[in-house]
């Protein structure tokens, strides 16, 4: 008899929880895990499971699953690898719809750790169950306010639904979602992902009306599936962009990976482009994949995918540097119509350069509002389809005058209005950007990413290219 496996949306949204594995001692993984859900504000029953103490964290526990007198949705699994078995057994006997194996020790250890998990899969799979890992962090899901984390960081509230199979990035992600005042609406640790894969993580996030971009570090994947996943969820309605750090670049990634997570991945070299057009962007560095989700989360993608930029720099070096980045992150720079260089020409000193990049030759130092004014003629253009601000924003109240900490604020707002307007990405990379100053407050209030790497920034700008890209080809 085939048993219908019970959805994501049921184990992620659980009734109830136990912790198998739940410990007195402060560092261990049974330990922050209960205490973290607790202290999440978890609205269901929690069980915390350990044969040998009494009480928990000032709970009762209970020796074993067996043991609890009602019905249990969710169980994690914190125990030692040589009670796992058991563990399991005990969740599919007490009838739960989804186990979280945090436990290390299989696939990733060689082929009879692969045999055991895919043993333990066709298991749970004869009743159903789904099981999350093993080998990894736990979940993190707002909604259902189900916080089981091995470990404790900043939990950030925002748009971005995150799957990972790695822990420790998982953890870097949202430091950087901490500094920068935009987190997550989930964090779906999956391990070596030995049921629950990042494709069905996506169809989930992608009818969750809280994620409004996905966002996940993969270690192996098929481009095929991810591919039919985005079209589904475009004919559906319900297409969210996304983003992935996908590993394996080179023979040492793939070998990195079989050992982290068990993952078998091919080789898949920077400069594929395998993924172009399928709706899932792919960034090769650790440091871009949580800008590119922050600019899908907050811009609109680029009119039917163009890649055409004006670049706005308050100095040489910065429009040098950015018109670089911005070809090498595969956007176009052209020289803009005569009919937009003389407007821009009307706001800047004669010895500024208006052919793009457009160099201000000090128009912001005579008034930081200039930045607003000059992009508001650029994003006019039909022949432009983003913009860069590059260089000093939000500097100049105090490289300059006091008096112009207002003059920037107000640009700040205007550039907010102005994408709201036109429907054209406006991105800022700024050498302050980790610097608390209100115009870059406002700034993030607005929804306009600001960077402090021109690179990071230009490949967020093409990040909106390849999702535009996909949405017009889908719309002919």
């Amino acid at each position: 008899m085939t048993i219908t496996p019970y959805s994501l949306d049921e184990v992620f949204h659980p009734r109830s929880v136990a912790i198998l594995g739940a410990s007195r001692a402060p560092q261990k993984w049974g330990h922050v895990v209960a205490k973290q859900l607790i202290n999440g504000g978890f609205p269901g029953d929690i069980y915390l499971i350990n044969p040998t103490v009494p009480h928990i964290l000032d709970r009762p526990t209970y020796p074993h699953l067996q043991a609890v007198p009602s019905h249990v949705d969710l169980a994690i699994i914190t125990t030692g690898f040589q009670h796992v078995v058991r563990s399991v057994d005990d969740c599919i006997a007490h009838g739960v719809k989804g186990i979280v194996i945090v436990t290390a020790g299989f696939s990733e250890t060689g082929v009879a750790g692969r045999e055991l998990e895919q043993e333990l899969v066709a298991r749970c799979r004869e009743h159903g169950i789904r099981i999350i890992g093993s080998n990894c962090m736990g979940l993190y899901v707002r909604h259902s306010r189900v916080t089981a984390l091995g470990m404790v960081f900043p939990l950030p509230a925002g748009p971005i639904g995150l799957v990972s199979q790695s822990g420790n990035l998982g953890m870097y992600f949202f430091a950087q979602a901490h500094l920068d005042a935009l987190g997550f609406t989930t964090f779906l640790s999956i391990g070596n992902a030995i049921d629950v894969s990042f494709p069905e993580c996506m169809q989930y996030l992608a009818t969750d009306p809280e994620t409004t971009v996905i966002a996940g570090y993969v270690e192996a994947i098929q481009e095929a599936t991810l591919c039919q996943v985005t079209q589904e969820m475009y004919d559906r309605g319900c297409y969210k962009p996304t983003v992935i750090l996908l590993s394996g670049a080179t023979e040492v990634g793939v070998r990195a990976a079989l050992a982290h997570t068990g993952s078998l991945a091919t080789v898949r070299p920077d400069h594929d482009t395998s993924l172009l057009g399928s709706g899932v962007v792919r960034v090769i560095r650790s440091d871009e994949l949580f800008p590119v989700a922050q600019a899908l989360a907050l811009q609109p993608p680029t009119p039917a995918g163009g890649r055409r930029v004006a670049i706005i720099g308050d100095g040489g070096g910065s429009s040098v540097a950015t018109g670089d980045a911005s070809i090498r992150a595969g956007l176009e720079v052209p020289v803009l119509c005569d009919e937009t260089q003389q407007c821009l020409r009307m706001l800047m000193p004669d010895r500024a350069t208006a052919t793009n990049p457009i160099d201000v030759a000090g128009a912001a130092d005579e008034d930081p509002l200039s930045f607003a004014h000059l992009a508001e003629v650029c994003i006019k253009d039909p022949q432009v389809d983003g913009i860069i601000i590059t260089g000093l924003f939000g500097g100049y109240r105090d490289l300059l005058s006091e008096e112009f900490g207002a003059r920037e604020e107000a640009a700040a707002r205007a550039l907010g209005e102005l994408v709201r307007e036109y429907q054209k990405p406006i991105l800022v990379q700024t050498v302050y950007a980790r610097y608390a100053i209100p115009a870059l407050h406002i700034l993030q209030a607005e929804g306009v990413p600001y960077y402090e790497s021109v690179e990071i920034t230009c490949r967020a700008m093409a990040a909106l290219a390849e999702v535009g890209q996909f949405l017009a080809d889908r719309g002919k």
